[in-house]
């Protein structure tokens, strides 16, 4: 865990000093920002939202055992406190500072990762891969914003070899900001889709905020880029060192080929330069070969072994809700309810069609945030469900309901507009067979997942 001195967070922040007790050490034990989990001897740092202000908290954090805080509102009750007092104009702004002199402390390989679609899974297969040689730390759940990022960083500590970090973005400047931040040696981009459109306003600004990880790389970084993606591939011109490419259908350095799908998982033939070894993943999705090539190319980058990544690729478990699969007595439910944009649920269509047995039932929730492409896409989405031979599709919502008026237009029969997850589960109920399959996937909002409690105790 990351420790501080007074002159170190002086040094971090710039802050001023308020108040400083003789009684207190001037060692802080741990950062923090939620009294709820707050440590005994801890650093507290009043964030401030738009629902929250940590500085109302800030009597708390000091009876829960806070030797010292850090504000921007120099409230008179502050003078009182038996706690160190360190005013900062910003923060949000003094947090990332700590979290950067702490990161500079560690002279480790830190990886980078960021895209569209597949950043989540992609960091922690690279970092299950990584594992199998050194102590990893890495991004938890999906802390991968202007928050996340330095509670990630500050989680480093001397046992630590090798630090995973995912990097997310609303907007241009935010991964630069992010990257300011983590000093990454190794930067991995998965793919350039149109997650975010309606914030950023074009696929074209969407490729240029994922190039700021590339931009940000030293001329000692190393970029991994995915070149069957031709707008990732492209961002080698912007990298000051080495590129390394991964893919299936270009010739990169780091290749599948002879790709298998079942529902037990995937496996495919991996060319690694030199090397060439069998994959085998436990994991459902054709996309999950990107995800592990990245992993791949990483792992030889980092000296591991043939057999090292062989090993972790087999361990690999997933992410709960992304792709998930969960039994219920012959059935099969297909949980990827996490989240979804147009690249992820073609990718769940094409994954569900692949399978090689059983009826295959898609239940999908809208797509958020794509703003004006929403109805365009939501109705490619029904094409594509009709183009994948899928027997029965359910949409849940009014945005989905453009994929259920498309698959009609395309021909589809067994099609279902339901209003609620409940009517979801009746409706699956209705065209259930043994050996069915079912896909459950939409935005967050839509809360897909919702549908299996209609199934418990089958």
């Amino acid at each position: 865990m990351a420790t501080f001195t007074v002159q170190e967070v002086k040094e971090a922040t710039k802050a001023q000093v308020l108040m400083a007790p003789k009684s207190r050490s001037d060692v802080f034990q741990h950062v923090d920002t939620d009294t709820r989990t707050l440590a005994q001897q801890s650093l507290f740092v009043a964030l401030t939202g738009e629902r929250f202000n940590g500085h109302d908290f800030v009597l708390e954090a000091v009876k829960k055992g806070a030797t010292g805080i850090v504000v921007s509102e120099n409230r008179p009750e502050y003078r009182t406190l038996d706690a160190i007092v360190f005013l900062v104009a910003d923060t949000l702004q003094a947090y990332q500072q700590l979290a950067q002199f702490h990161r500079r402390r560690f002279s480790i390989p830190v990886i980078a990762v960021t895209g569209s679609v597949g950043k989540t899974s992609t960091r922690n297969i690279i970092s299950t891969v990584l594992s199998q040689k050194f102590n990893v730390c890495q991004t938890e759940k999906n802390f991968n914003n202007e928050i996340g990022l330095p509670k990630t960083l500050l989680q480093l500590d001397k046992t630590h070899e090798v630090c995973v970090v995912e990097m997310g973005m609303r907007g241009l400047g935010q991964i630069a900001a992010l990257a300011s931040i983590a000093a990454p040696t190794v930067g991995v981009v998965t793919n350039v889709g149109k997650s975010h459109i309606e914030l950023l306003g074009s696929i074209e600004n969407i490729a240029r905020a994922k190039a700021e990880l590339v931009e940000a790389l030293s001329a000692e970084g190393i970029a991994i880029l995915n070149q069957d993606d031709s707008r990732v591939a492209a961002m080698s011109n912007v990298c000051k060192g080495k590129v390394i490419g991964y893919g299936v259908s270009c010739e990169a350095a780091v290749q599948a080929e002879r790709i298998r799908v079942s529902e037990k998982g995937v496996s495919f033939m991996c060319r690694c330069f030199d090397q060439g070894f069998e994959v085998k993943i436990p994991v459902l999705g054709k996309h999950h070969v990107y995800n592990a090539l990245a992993a791949i190319a990483t792992g030889r980058l980092l000296g591991l072994s043939e057999n090292q990544m062989i090993r972790g690729l087999s361990e690999y478990k997933g992410v709960p809700m992304r792709e998930e699969l969960i039994h219920i007595g012959s059935y099969t439910f297909i949980n990827d309810a996490y989240n979804a944009n147009p690249a992820s649920m073609m990718a769940a269509i094409q994954t569900l069609s692949m399978l090689p047995r059983g009826k295959k039932i898609a239940v999908l929730g809208g797509m958020l945030e794509l703003g004006e492409w929403a109805v365009t896409e939501h109705e490619a989405l029904g094409s594509a469900v009709v183009q994948a031979n899928i027997d029965v599709l359910i949409t849940l919502g009014e945005l989905a309901a453009a994929s259920a008026r498309a698959a009609r237009k395309a021909g589809m029969t067994a099609v279902y507009e339901v209003k609620t997850h409940q009517e979801a589960a009746g409706k699956i109920k209705e065209h259930l067979s043994p050996g069915a399959i079912i896909l459950l996937k939409g935005s967050r909002g839509f809360s897909m997942e919702k549908v299996l409690t209609y199934f418990e105790g089958m």
